[in-house]
């Protein structure tokens, strides 16, 4: 941009400073009007129709409201119930578990050699059959 030295130092000033050599209309009076007292403000009426929309968006929004909290209640007693019964398959797997352990332990071939010779049998490999479910 080219330098013309038009330009003019501009005061901060809340009023401002007029140049001398330009004419500018005298300002008139503008009377002060107090914020709190508009001559010309009046409130506009509501009518029937903007009272019951009102009214229904009122009760439509109240009842979400009640909805939002029962399905939060619901949800929280639908995680409690999960949790006992994940408790509860928890603790019939570790029964299970300590049952199948017993049955293992029972059936171990050296347990059963022992009750054999208590009551005096004899084992021969060749009469033994293993039967599997």
């Amino acid at each position: 941009m080219a330098q013309n030295n038009l330009a003019e130092a501009v005061p901060l000033t809340p009023e401002p400073q007029q140049r001398p050599n330009i004419e500018q209309p005298q300002r008139q009076a503008q009377p002060q009007i107090n914020p709190q007292q508009h001559p010309n403000s009046h409130k506009l009426p509501v009518s029937k129709f903007e009272k019951c929309l009102l009214t229904a968006c009122g009760l439509v929004l109240a009842v979400m409201m009640v909805c939002v909290v029962s399905s939060k209640i619901a949800l929280t007693n639908a995680q409690h119930n999960l949790q006992s019964i994940n408790n509860q398959v928890t603790t019939v797997q570790n029964h299970n578990t300590s049952a199948q352990q017993q049955i293992n332990e029972l059936q171990s071939r050296s347990r059963l050699d022992k009750i054999a010779k208590k009551q005096g049998l004899s084992l021969e490999n060749a009469r033994i059959r293993n039967v599997n479910k």
